[in-house]
């Protein structure tokens, strides 16, 4: 085991596993950068999990083996003992996609060996402040006194064990959501709804997940729990909630068309998908938490003509995207999933230089109108052409205006 101290200036610590000791390179190089780490190399699995289980890391390094199942149920252990760590794989352009998307449930950044250390260090510790921000005692202390569950609904875990499993079948993952009627009846009814286009009635439960794969069933499944959690109540009357989840699933829509129109994995777009159904589950919440209340800030907004995320920051100090996101990370979702709720509406806060689910998220939400709300007050993001030409997407916006007008047809043809 090496060790880097810095003395006073030390701001985070970070831990590595370099079991054949060839990332040594990586101990002089921090040394010798600008970045205040604390930097421990370990070189056996257990003294990894040891150095965890006894001292907080803000985040942890894994470097990728031919065994990546080994490798990915030692990074869930290792979230399991610490959830707040950031997570990186290092060097998985060798795994197939179908181990990069088990990756993707659990790290918060996979990278290819040969990246700059300079790069991740940027990158980790943008991701370490976020990490930081949704944990602050402000922000966890309102999500407590919310209502919210402190687990997924059961379904979500089941069908991400599904998932994750490579012999579950169409009536396993039927057999999983069948528990919930009600949950089937709304995907039933979305299935068939204009959102998704489908030329003929789709009736049977296997057909509509083979239609639309397991993964976006699962974020169906989650979405459709939270909205009957978090109710509309009888003296609501500033929008509708149905109607908000009906526009988050063609946001999701949106989002996975242009994950598509980008190259991007299928993994990105599963995660763009489940992002887009639930960037808005901050509203609902704090809406059904103190309607009244969230109904003086809606008419604050419109008064002041300010965005409703910028109200409710003022109010409370954090805003609807982060309270789904504080949510979203204490149920371990995808740690990308988790960052495009909370920063859908202010994308240029984010250190990344290229398209993710973010993006995607980002301009579906901007790109579509917002709901119908009492005194006009607009929900939806405003595109970011900052953001944009950030991650240097700019010469797509027009094409991806015409998809957009699409889904737009859909969603004023049915809201």
């Amino acid at each position: 085991m090496s060790t880097i101290n810095k003395g006073s200036s030390q701001k985070y610590k970070i831990a590595m596993l370099d079991e054949q000791g060839s990332l040594a390179a990586w101990s002089r190089e921090i040394e010798g950068s600008n970045f205040s780490w604390a930097f421990v190399r370990l070189d056996s699995k257990e003294s990894l999990i040891d150095q965890l289980e006894q001292n907080t890391f803000d985040a942890v390094i894994l470097p990728c083996s031919m065994r990546a199942l080994v490798d990915i149920e030692l990074m869930a252990n290792l979230a399991r003992i610490q959830p707040q760590a950031v997570r990186v794989f290092l060097g998985a352009e060798f795994w197939n996609a179908g181990f990069k998307a088990k990756a993707a449930e659990i790290a918060h950044r996979i990278y290819p060996n040969n990246v700059s250390i300079q790069a991740v260090g940027e990158e980790l510790e943008y991701q370490i402040k976020l990490v930081k921000l949704l944990n602050r005692s402000s922000l966890q202390a309102y999500v407590s006194t919310v209502g919210c569950l402190p687990s997924p609904p059961s379904m979500y875990r089941q069908l991400t064990e599904a998932v994750n499993s490579d012999v579950a079948d169409l009536t396993e993952i039927s057999e999983i959501i069948e528990q919930d009627p009600s949950v089937v009846a709304q995907i039933m009814k979305q299935v068939n709804s204009a959102f998704f286009g489908f030329s003929r009635q789709i009736s049977d439960l296997r057909e509509a997940i083979s239609l639309l794969g397991v993964r976006n069933l699962r974020s169906m499944a989650l979405s459709s729990q939270l909205n009957k959690q978090f109710k509309q109540g009888k003296d609501w009357d500033q929008f509708s909630f149905e109607q908000m989840g009906q526009r988050s699933l063609l946001v999701a829509r949106l989002a996975q068309a242009l994950c598509r129109r980008a190259g991007a994995s299928k993994a990105v777009q599963d995660q763009a998908f489940l992002a887009g159904l639930l960037h808005d589950l901050g509203v609902m919440i704090m809406a059904a938490h103190d309607p009244a209340q969230y109904k003086k800030l809606i008419n604050y907004a419109v008064k002041k003509q300010k965005p409703i995320y910028l109200v409710e920051k003022a109010a409370f100090g954090f805003f609807h995207g982060e309270v789904a996101a504080a949510l979203l990370a204490l149920w371990n979702l995808p740690p990308q999933v988790v960052e495009a709720v909370m920063l859908h509406h202010v994308p240029h806060l984010s250190s990344a230089t290229e398209f993710s689910p973010l993006t995607a998220v980002h301009v579906a939400d901007a790109m579509l109108p917002s709901v119908d709300v009492a005194g006009e007050c607009d929900l939806a993001s405003s595109l970011s052409l900052r953001y944009l030409d950030q991650v240097g997407v700019m010469d797509e916006v027009p094409q991806w205006r015409i998809v957009a007008n699409e889904y737009r047809v859909r969603m004023v043809s049915n809201l």
